[in-house]
């Protein structure tokens, strides 16, 4: 395996642990909502994908991370999130993207962010007794979440915690077969461990429209 995909394994166990998580919720043919087009989620999206799950919809605030996300995963619907907007509007917004009927919401919904308005907006998308599973690491408190909604709508509000040693193996063999699961696209920017600087300021640069940023020593160690 190249040591692109070798990065790209301590993400994508994150991603297949907490799917693990979900009870079967991320099934094929069920429409999925993945919140937040980071590595994350972009991540998640392809595994959704891979899993048959959809339709798929995918949001962000960022425009420039969208279009990558159409283009990284064929079909994919993507939704910008107006910053300036209630989480409610948003919600019903995004769930008009999936149709008008209960039985079209998202059965579950992957939050990516950890953002609280994001993660009500996810709440308020997923359909009644659907799966709400937060991969996103937020605030250690947050005070605004809809207690009763979740309550009287059955929704299953999940969390996660990294990942086991099953999640890495999963994660190396997907990697290592095309068919399962190619996610190379993801790293945007590679680095010479001489540039380790550059590469940091690039992740947090937006305007690099950096996704995954790789550190490489191209030395070669002979044994």
């Amino acid at each position: 395996m190249s040591f692109t995909r070798g990065a790209l394994v301590e993400p994508l166990a994150v991603v297949l642990h907490a799917i693990s998580l979900c009870n079967g919720a991320l099934a094929i043919g069920r429409p999925a909502l993945i919140c937040g087009a980071g590595p994350i989620g972009l991540i998640a999206l392809a595994v959704a994908k891979a899993s048959g799950a959809w339709p798929l919809v995918i949001t962000d605030v960022d425009s420039g991370r969208l279009e990558f996300a159409k283009a990284f995963v064929q079909g994919v619907s993507t939704f910008q999130i107006d910053p300036t907007a209630s989480s409610s509007q948003v919600a019903d917004a995004i769930r008009h993207t999936f149709g008008q009927e209960e039985e079209t919401a998202p059965s579950i919904v992957l939050e990516c962010t950890g953002v609280e308005s994001s993660i009500i907006t996810g709440v308020r998308c997923c359909r009644r007794s659907g799966t709400v599973m937060v991969i996103g690491v937020g605030l250690e408190t947050m005070n605004n979440l809809p207690f009763m909604h979740i309550s009287l709508a059955e929704i299953n509000l999940r969390f996660t915690n990294r990942y086991t040693r099953v999640d890495w193996v999963a994660g190396i063999n997907a990697l290592a077969n095309n068919n399962v699961l190619n996610l190379d696209k993801l790293v945007t920017h590679t680095f010479p461990l001489e540039q380790a600087l550059e590469a940091m300021q690039t992740c947090t640069d937006r305007s690099s429209k950096s996704i995954k940023v790789q550190i490489v020593d191209d030395t070669v160690i002979e044994l």
